[in-house]
């Protein structure tokens, strides 16, 4: 991992001289921006697995923008706030450069793009970390052209000074995402190549803790087709994932994991409907929605080593307005094994845009 580290800061670096060689000066403008949510976020989680609990709030994120054709700077404060708590959840500073290399692939250094999650799927990444795990921050690099896109990016969730008692913490992701009839279509053959890994350690905290690096690789392929009425799309995808505990002394349970996950779809133009069965052998997803894995959050004695879940989930998805959103949705996790059922709901708006421009 440290050498993915030191190679990650050498291709920084040299997109950032590279920068300054070609940067030309351009016209800039100042706008006020707004990125806030609310949201209602209940889960009935009953199994050994892990239990059930519920997250209602919001986060407010203002920050002033200076941009150009080339380049963009937001600062500003993240805050988040839980609802019953006598205090604030999160309140951060945000600060999040841009600089257009390209005009298809960009660098983000500071708090970078997130709001979509990456793009990741739900066992990989859980969706609450959408809105409970925001501002990440570190450098990321963007593709994004008709027909293939791309995410680089490494978040540092925790820094540590000589003595800390914790360890230092960070996630590594890349995406890629392939589609030949081009994104703008909803309909056609689409792949997505999926790797995250998660590492806690660092040589000065006081912890005497052991190097983890835990690792998740997945394969989505799919296709979508029109129906001929309501203006509905099918689809059927399949995806596979492995995990692989690569700490330099291994010492998790369950030191490499399978999982499969096929799906039927179905989307209208604000409806999105997913039915599928989840199978895992010792799967262990470190950023992933629990309930995929063989580790229980409860205890290690409740570890199972075979999930198999019938998967639903029914979405509501409403642009009202070109900068707010309303989103519900419904998730089922039927349980074969063990013959349980659990579920979740939520409710949430987003507010996401200028509120001030001043050319």
């Amino acid at each position: 991992m440290q050498y993915f580290q030191k190679g990650f800061l050498i291709v920084f670096s040299l997109f950032c001289f590279s920068s300054l060689l070609i940067a030309q000066p351009d016209s800039t403008g100042l706008s006020y921006n707004l990125y806030s949510s609310a949201f209602f976020d209940n889960k009935e989680f009953t199994g050994n697995i892990k239990k059930g609990y519920t997250n209602p709030g919001f986060f407010i994120q203002p920050t002033l923008r200076l941009e150009s054709d080339r380049f963009k700077v937001d600062a500003g404060f993240h805050m988040l706030y839980i609802a019953g708590t006598d205090s604030l959840e999160k309140f951060v500073p945000y600060l999040s450069l841009s600089y257009d290399i390209t005009q298809s692939f960009k660098m983000i250094v500071g708090n970078i793009d997130s709001k979509d999650s990456h793009e990741l799927p739900e066992p990989i990444f859980k969706t609450e970390r959408s809105y409970l795990n925001q501002p990440e921050l570190g450098v990321q690099f963007k593709l994004n052209k008709p027909k293939f896109k791309s995410d680089l990016w490494i978040n540092w969730e925790r820094y540590i000074k000589s003595g800390s008692p914790f360890q230092e913490q960070f996630t590594v992701g890349f995406v890629t995402q392939i589609k030949p009839s081009t994104f703008e279509q909803k309909t056609g053959l689409y792949a997505s190549t999926i790797a995250l890994a998660t590492h806690q350690g660092g040589q000065i905290d006081s912890t005497n803790l052991p190097v983890t690096t835990l690792i998740n690789l997945g394969k989505i392929v799919g296709h979508k087709f029109s129906l001929p009425v309501g203006n509905a799309i099918a689809g059927i995808e399949i995806s596979g994932y492995l995990s692989s505990d690569k700490s330099p002394s291994p010492h998790t349970k369950y030191k490499n994991g399978t999982a499969l996950h096929p799906k039927f779809l179905m989307d209208w133009p604000i409806v999105h409907l997913e039915l599928g069965y989840w199978y895992a052998n010792t799967f262990v997803n470190p950023r992933g929605e629990e309930l995929f894995g063989s580790t229980s959050t409860i205890n290690e004695s409740f570890d199972e080593r075979n999930r198999k879940l019938i998967t639903f989930q029914l979405s509501l998805n409403k642009k009202l307005h070109n900068q707010f959103t309303v989103n519900t949705g419904f998730n089922a996790y039927i349980d074969t094994k063990n013959g349980t059922t659990e579920y979740s709901y939520a409710f949430r708006m987003i507010f996401d845009g200028k509120v001030l421009e001043k050319p």
